[in-house]
């Protein structure tokens, strides 16, 4: 049997938008092997949500595409542990479609490459911010040229901890990307252009003195929050108690606040004060960067 581990992510951080993603330490856990008939069995995050039939389960779906590109017709069994809250933007999908592609890669005998595997799950999801640190974890930047992928792995400070705030609410990418403009005025391009590469060079250099300034998104956020009851109110919660850096993760409508480990707690209860202000409930992680990405083992 095999099993492998993927991890939650987190897109965006701010300007980076459909280019940066950072894998956080919230797993999708899936066992897969070799079956007379195609079986899911599914706990954890989600449960109630999720459709066991094979055809509409996204891991399957995602696994079925390596066997189809090695000439076999899919016969597995698939049995999931998950942990990421779906629909929240946390990369669930990103998770499951790796997952569902590495394990039918390594129980197939790894016919393809990461190369190769990357692209199918880039041509799954749409877009390569969340799949590529799901894949091979750290902070990610991602870029495409003539339809094809390219990526490099920055180093991410581990003394940063990473709260999470979790409305308990969905929004789905569909939605949260319809509201995006097919044009954008040259000066606020330039203007995020600036932020995403000063966020960077600051954690690269580790000064975190201007990373609220770096991560206020000035494209996307502006138009999503519309679907976030208490955006403003919880940035500015995080911002005064601490946090060196907020944004909303992904699509949304979770929130995520950069931190020093003694300041999470202190932030994390401002952040759900001020969604409870908004009539929110919600859920909070404690979450440091994932750098290893997608692991794989034989049991």
């Amino acid at each position: 049997m095999i099993r492998v581990r993927v991890p939650a992510t987190s897109a965006n951080l701010g300007p980076g938008f459909d280019t940066l993603g950072l894998a956080l330490s919230l797993y999708l856990q899936v066992d897969i092997e070799w079956s007379d008939s195609n079986i899911i069995e599914f706990a954890g995050e989600g449960v109630q949500n999720i459709n066991s039939l094979p055809e509409h389960n996204l891991i399957w779906q995602a696994a079925r595409r390596v066997f189809q590109a090695a000439g076999r017709q899919p016969a597995m069994k698939l049995s999931i542990h998950n942990e990421i809250p779906i629909g929240r933007g946390l990369g669930s999908s990103a998770a499951a479609i790796v997952a569902g592609l590495t394990a039918a890669n390594e129980l197939l005998g790894n016919p393809l490459d990461k190369k190769q595997l990357l692209a199918l799950a880039v041509d799954m999801e749409g877009h390569p911010d969340n799949v590529v640190p799901a894949l091979i974890g750290g902070l990610t930047v991602a870029m495409e040229d003539n339809n094809e992928v390219y990526c490099q792995k920055v180093d991410f400070p581990e003394d940063i901890s990473v709260v999470v705030v979790v409305p308990e609410f969905e929004l789905s990418t569909e939605v949260s990307r319809s509201v995006l403009p097919q044009q954008i005025d040259l000066k606020v391009t330039v203007n995020n252009l600036q932020r995403a590469c000063f966020l960077l060079a600051s954690l690269h250099n580790r000064d975190f003195s201007n990373l609220d300034k770096a991560m206020d998104d000035q494209i996307y956020q502006p138009l999503r929050k519309q679907f976030i009851p208490g955006f403003d109110q919880v940035i500015n919660a995080a911002r005064s108690h601490g946090a060196m850096g907020t944004a909303l993760s992904g699509a949304g409508p979770s929130m995520l606040a950069f931190c020093s480990a003694g300041e999470q707690e202190r932030v994390a209860q401002a952040m759900q004060e001020a969604f409870r202000n908004a009539q929110v409930k919600s859920r909070v992680f404690y979450l440091q960067a994932d750098n290893k990405g997608t692991e794989i083992q034989i049991i």
